[in-house]
């Protein structure tokens, strides 16, 4: 249960750090939304964004949680947030260092 925790915090800080580069980003006319979800309901409101981003992480939890005996799953969601935080890395340095 520990590292399922650990897994959800990890992806929860990730999805939150996407979010704001994203919208900064957006903002700032460098980047686009690509995806067509997530883009959509940023042109309604960013409220929406916020909201569906969160209701995705939290849809992704609940599928943690609920088959966390499942240790192959554990391994396939260290991937997901090492892909994860390599999106968020890049997002950053194209923001803030290049």
């Amino acid at each position: 249960m520990r590292r399922v925790v650990g897994c959800i915090l990890a992806v929860a800080t990730l999805s939150l750090l996407d979010s704001a580069t994203t919208l900064f980003g957006i903002g700032r006319g460098i980047f686009r939304e690509v995806n067509p979800l997530l883009r959509n309901a940023l042109e309604v409101h960013i409220g929406w964004f916020v909201l569906l981003k969160g209701s995705l992480t939290t849809l992704w939890a609940s599928v943690m949680i609920r088959e966390q005996h499942r240790r192959w799953l554990l391994y396939a969601h260290i991937g997901v947030i090492a892909l994860y935080a390599g999106i968020v890395a890049r997002t950053g340095w194209l923001l803030w260092g290049a």
